[in-house]
């Protein structure tokens, strides 16, 4: 978005259709390029992207991919999943990030827990449904 946004199209003169299309390409690129400098040889999609028919063609050119959904994992709830994992991490004092893979100084809890207005002891087992 630092780079590719309304400013940075304002004085094109191609078709925005051309547009769209270069950059769903420079996304499945980038996407494929990464994948295979760290010796990725099959992705797992999931998230918006996986309902963009062009987009999905130009990684899978490069790439055998597979829906999550076909792993019970569905697409469209990877942003929950991923918060109930940073969650449960940082419940249990668990690092969310590590530097290796994000270029942070160290291994770093993400986030708080900050109880609500009815304080009390915390429970030791919380069960759901």
């Amino acid at each position: 978005k630092e780079h590719f946004n309304a400013a940075y199209l304002e004085p094109t003169s191609h078709a925005p259709d051309d547009v769209l299309a270069t950059l769903t390409e420079l996304t499945a690129r980038t996407v494929t390029g990464a994948a295979h400098a760290h010796g990725v040889t099959e992705l797992i999609v999931s998230g918006g992207g996986v309902s963009n028919p062009t987009l999905m063609a130009a990684i899978e050119r490069e790439l055998p991919t597979l829906v999550s959904d076909e792993l019970g994992l569905p697409a469209q709830d990877k942003e929950a999943y991923a918060f109930a994992l940073l969650g449960f991490l940082t419940i249990h004092g668990l690092p969310g990030t590590i530097a290796r893979c994000t270029g942070a100084t160290r291994a770093a809890i993400l986030g708080s827990i900050t109880p609500g207005l009815e304080t009390g002891p915390a429970p030791t087992r919380l069960t759901l449904g």
